[in-house]
């Protein structure tokens, strides 16, 4: 959409005074200027309450309303839409107040999350003439009824599709916190994505059962031989269910956000697990894989915090992307003997050949960790919300570390990055509040999104070698951070992503007498060179080298066994 130059201005402000039968409203809008010279409601900045879209303005047609355009407005009540109106875009009120809405036959475009998240919407009332959508009960249907394309999100009690109705839409019923059961007829043959997605008060599907295409049982959805489970109702009030052996298929988001579920039994021919087919299933406490199942999709049991028993059979070759995020109560991972993809160590899943570390047991009590040295690589999310780590050690065969693997360590104080590690995904320790210590050695050559972003405490970051490649926003929120490198690495300036930066030299820690010498620490990246130098006399200034030493750690100890032959002796450290 071009501006519009009314008023000489890119946007213009009006405010609209009309009187309605019932009562006086002010309403406010701001204005873009459409293609053909009409007007689309970019933004409604008026008082709320119930609100009638005038036609026109200024002369002007009013044609569309725009995307967001009453986004999350807590005011709003009703709206009587213009008649010039011909399309409503992308949640142009989601989030919103509305409880109500009339459309007139003008609309011919309605976005299909134009309503999104309404959770007060109850009616939809569209004109009869309207030659391209219709309205019956409350719900937003194409002009024939064949396809539901809407049900308000606060619409209550139980509901029947109308025998028309052949397709349920993209979303249709999403959010419909309300909404208690669903009875669909004969004819109803397609269930569109996220259809009955996050609708936690059903209790019970029923389908006809003349219908081809789709089968209930106790309640629960399927396809119409029930080789797929489609949805189960998650507001049954059940602690456990037996999935059907009939089932090969457990489908995307079936199960999702069941949250009186304890205990599912898989049935023995489930192959595959679909994404986000658990999710949010914040009761589950455990889950035994049958030698059926091959593949556990992405997200599959994302966030089912009390999950804390995983049992894997022999036929799971393929855990996707993210498959147990944000399980944060994993006490026991078990693998079954003969199982060719992965291998259970001490609750620590691998892979078989030990070379990918791909889920640390996160409700372990063990407050320290040392990666394996057969371990190439540390998969997304690993050790994501592992509250009790403190100590982790990574083993110097590690080359990749994958996104968010340590996410969410909130005990975590230090870690060491090995030279041998040449890539870092995004958001690796994202939120470790405690972390106060990283080294970054000399191999690593480029860093993710947000890697350290809310590290709140820590005081420096350890550069070993030259300045890494990064993208954006590495260290947001680490507002007292130093970055440290080493005298003779390169690509160093004054500033680094936000970060000022610092010199990183031996530095003398706890300085005492021990058996009759002067001794203390030197502390300082391994691998480097340290002479520790002695003076008798400041203002001469004459320093004498005492030792040399490479340093193999990261501390040395040095002790001078003639420090009681002078009055007096300063120390300092230098790079030779």
């Amino acid at each position: 959409m071009k501006t519009s130059k009314i008023a000489c201005s890119a946007k213009f402000f009006l405010i609209l005074l009309f009187l309605s039968p019932l009562v006086m409203a002010q309403a406010q809008y701001i204005f873009t200027t459409n293609s053909d010279g009409s007007l689309n409601i970019e933004q409604y900045t008026g008082p709320g309450g119930p609100v009638i879209i005038p036609n026109a303005t200024n002369g002007l047609p009013i044609t569309s309303i725009g995307d967001i355009a009453f986004f999350n407005i807590s005011t709003l009540t009703s709206v009587m839409v213009g008649t010039n109106v011909s399309t409503i875009g992308d949640q142009a009120f989601s989030y919103s107040t509305l409880t109500s809405i009339t459309v007139p036959a003008s609309v011919t475009n309605i976005s299909f999350n134009s309503f999104q998240t309404c959770y007060s919407l109850t009616n939809i009332v569209v004109a009869t003439n309207n030659p391209d959508f219709s309205s019956a009960a409350g719900v937003l249907f194409n002009q024939n009824q064949t396809t539901l394309l809407q049900y308000p999100n606060g619409k209550a009690g139980n509901y029947t599709v109308p025998a028309s109705v052949t397709d349920i839409g993209v979303d249709a019923f999403f959010e419909s916190t309300n909404l208690t059961s669903v009875v669909l007829s004969s004819n109803v043959s397609i269930i569109s994505s996220y259809a009955f997605w996050v609708c936690p008060a059903v209790t019970n599907f029923t389908v006809a059962t003349n219908n081809f295409w789709f089968s209930s049982s106790a309640g629960v959805l399927f396809d119409k031989n029930q080789d797929t489970l489609l949805v189960y109702p998650p507001g049954n009030a059940a602690t456990s269910y037996v999935i059907p052996n009939t089932v090969t298929y457990i489908g995307m988001e079936a199960f999702f956000d069941s949250a009186n579920l304890t205990s599912v039994t898989i049935g023995t021919n489930v192959s595959t697990v679909g994404d986000l087919a658990f999710g949010d299933c914040y009761a589950l406490a455990g889950i035994s894989f049958p030698n059926s199942v091959t593949v556990i999709s992405g997200d599959a049991f994302s966030e089912c915090s009390s999950l804390a028993n995983i049992a894997l059979g022999t036929g799971v070759t393929n855990i996707e992307y993210q498959a147990f995020v944000g399980c944060s109560g994993i006490a026991t991972i078990t693998v079954a003997a003969g199982n060719p993809a992965f291998v259970s160590v001490n609750n620590v899943l691998f892979s078989s050949n030990l070379t990918t570390l791909v889920q640390y047991p996160t409700g372990s009590s063990a407050s320290s960790y040392a990666i394996p040295n057969s371990v190439t690589n540390v998969t997304s999310f690993a050790f994501m919300e592992a509250y009790n780590l403190a100590s982790i050690t990574l083993d110097t065969n590690i080359q990749s570390i994958g996104d968010s693997a340590f996410q969410q360590c909130y005990s975590l104080t230090s870690i060491t990055i090995p030279n041998s590690v040449t890539n870092m995904g995004n958001s690796v320790f994202y939120d470790d509040f405690d972390l106060t210590n990283a080294v970054i050695s000399s191999g690593l050559t480029s860093i993710g999104f947000g890697v350290f972003d809310n590290c709140y405490d820590m005081p420096g970051i350890y550069f070993m070698g030259n300045a890494p490649a990064m993208n954006s926003d590495v260290f947001d929120n680490d507002n007292t951070t130093i970055a440290y490198y080493l005298p003779g690495t390169t690509g160093w300036n004054t500033n680094f992503d936000g970060l000022p930066t610092a010199p990183w030299l031996p530095q003398i820690t706890s300085s005492a007498v021990r058996t009759n010498q002067f001794s203390f620490y030197v502390n300082w990246a391994g691998g480097q060179s340290v002479v520790v130098e002695a003076c008798t006399n400041l203002s001469r200034g004459v320093w004498s080298p005492l030792q040399t030493n490479l340093l193999t750690s990261s501390s040395w100890y040095f002790s001078d066994p003639q420090w009681k032959n002078y009055p007096g002796r300063f120390y300092r450290t230098i790079s030779p």
